[in-house]
């Protein structure tokens, strides 16, 4: 067994410890802030990293039941009336009184500026859509909807590239989410392989070919370069960009000698 299958397997006994834990409690008239803290932290963000870990893996049995164990849990939480928040502790269980199961919450960018969503809303979509996307639902821009709030130091960061490189596997993606993708996978260090887009092709390449004409919008280690058609100026008082549909992108590393390229399909 190796370390994420032991990971993810572990998380899914400690939630399940604690829900067992928490029904006494509730029973008892025992329940304390410290509780619900755990709630958070041992429940939800357990199920949703065991979730995670196990997708990656293809441990679909694992996904299946961290969201069995999930639906439990709200059900206790909902009898014990315990979907509370304290935003001074960093507590928000009040949300999840508005999940809907079938789909999760949707993080849709456009209501950004409604406010960032709530860390338990992003750890319950893990726990969802990673479980709906094993029967036929695919997952809508999974890097935001179930990787928000990992960043690229984090232990889980390869683990959700992983997860989400099978997703567009199950459901190929539009050729910017795969380079999206592949651009990180390479600044991560990892070594994958080509993948299919739902509108072009992806070729791994060993050379960086002729980009006179691209704009390249990445530079470092990894770079990547856009060849835009119909590209449009847009000026504002913040500043100008211009627009357009990518007809092609290169995404490569010079370090490693390795890249990928994107073209779209007539």
């Amino acid at each position: 067994m190796d370390d994420w299958e032991r990971a993810s397997k572990v998380l899914i006994d400690n939630a399940r410890e604690f829900l067992e834990r928490l029904r006494d409690e509730i029973r008892l008239n025992e329940v304390t802030l410290a509780t619900l803290l755990e709630v958070q932290s041992t429940f939800v963000l357990g199920l949703a990293d065991a979730s995670l870990y196990a997708f990656s893996l293809c441990n679909d049995d694992d996904v299946e039941l961290s969201y069995r164990l999930f639906l439990e849990g709200l059900d206790v939480l909902k009898a014990g009336h315990l979907f509370i928040s304290e935003p001074e502790l960093d507590l928000w269980l009040s949300p999840l009184r508005g999940l809907n199961p079938e789909r999760g919450f949707s993080l849709d960018r456009r209501f950004s500026l409604l406010g960032e969503p709530k860390p338990t809303m992003v750890w319950a979509n893990r726990i969802v859509q990673l479980r709906n996307a094993l029967h036929g639902r695919p997952v809508r821009d999974p890097l935001r909807n179930i990787g928000y709030g990992i960043g690229e130091e984090d232990r889980r960061f390869p683990v959700l590239l992983k997860a989400v490189r099978r997703l567009y596997r199950l459901y190929p993606a539009p050729m910017e989410e795969v380079a999206r993708l592949l651009t990180l996978e390479l600044s991560a260090g990892l070594d994958e392989r080509p993948l299919e887009c739902s509108d072009g092709t992806c070729d791994e390449i060993t050379e960086l070919p002729d980009v006179s004409g691209f704009r390249k919008t990445v530079s470092g280690e990894v770079e990547l370069y856009y060849l835009i058609e119909n590209s449009k100026g847009i000026s504002s008082p913040w500043g100008s960009l211009s627009v357009g549909r990518a007809r092609e992108i290169v995404v490569f590393s010079r370090k490693k000698g390795k890249g990928f390229r994107l073209r779209e399909v007539p």
